[in-house]
């Protein structure tokens, strides 16, 4: 579900996608837009062995606590794109759908690229997350820097926001729709690849694990500052495999650390 991508930096050739994206899309009966808010959970971090190397590896969520869901919609047009540098076959500009509270839709933004990854068979939006390990305090040094990873957005699990017999809205990988609708989540487990940090031959300390939600900002929200989420931990390191202890992480509401939804 997850692929390593780094910051965009984006050749697509798709001629009409900026006057596409210029302006609202109104209506004589459209009523006032419903954002979504997405927040993160971190949880399970375990170092493993891979290679030689000594991964920390951890699982996260994406919850959408906004009025209304994220919903990004692929563009029509498909064309091969580079991502810093790395050539990908098939490419296409994402938009974000702003609805209403009846459902239509009253705003269009520019929401980045989305990739077909042939490996998983399905498409991923870019640089939803970015993932950092630092020293001693959450401005600290930067241990590991992680690149920006690209993922599926699908309604995995339901929080206490969702209204009782409310089915999935999203549930396909495809370039046409993907989304979150409000009180759901999207779970990613500590075994997925991407959902990893190199911390090969860190000293013993005190680290923190950080996790921003889309960093290049790509979508409108409620909140705009609260797209960041973190776990303090301490690394020991006794005989030959570290050890992580979890001392402290940032704040949450019930709909998120209490649900259901934390993988």
């Amino acid at each position: 579900m997850s692929e390593h991508t780094a910051s965009q930096s984006v050749r697509l050739l798709v001629a009409s996608f900026a006057s596409v994206l210029l302006g609202g899309v109104t209506g004589a009966h459209a009523g006032p837009p419903r954002y979504p808010d997405i927040v993160e959970q971190i949880s399970h971090l375990q170092i493993q062995n891979e290679h030689q190397r000594e991964m920390l590896r951890f699982s996260t969520t994406h919850i959408n606590v906004g009025d209304g869901p994220l919903q990004i919609r692929g563009g029509g047009q498909v064309a091969p794109c580079a991502i810093d540098n790395v050539a990908y076959a098939q490419c296409t500009h994402s938009t974000q759908e702003v609805l209403d509270a009846a459902g239509n839709i009253v705003e269009l933004h520019p929401a980045g690229v989305a990739v077909f990854h042939p490996e998983h068979n399905h498409w991923h939006q870019s640089n939803v997350a970015l993932f950092q390990i630092r020293v001693g305090a959450l401005d600290g040094p930067v241990w590991s820097a992680g690149v920006k990873i690209t993922f599926c957005l699908v309604d995995n699990d339901q929080t206490v926001l969702v209204k009782k017999g409310s089915s999935r809205t999203y549930f396909d990988c495809n370039r046409e729709l993907q989304g979150l609708s409000v009180g759901w989540s999207d779970d990613y487990h500590q075994s997925t690849p991407g959902q990893e940090l190199d911390i090969t031959g860190a000293p013993q300390g005190i680290y923190y694990l950080t996790h921003l939600a889309d960093p290049d900002n790509h979508w409108r929200e409620t909140d705009e500052f609260n797209n960041f989420a973190w776990v303090k931990f301490s690394l020991r390191r006794q005989g030959a495999n570290p050890k992580v202890i979890v001392l402290e992480q940032s704040t949450c509401s019930k709909a998120t650390c209490g649900s259901p939804s934390n993988p």
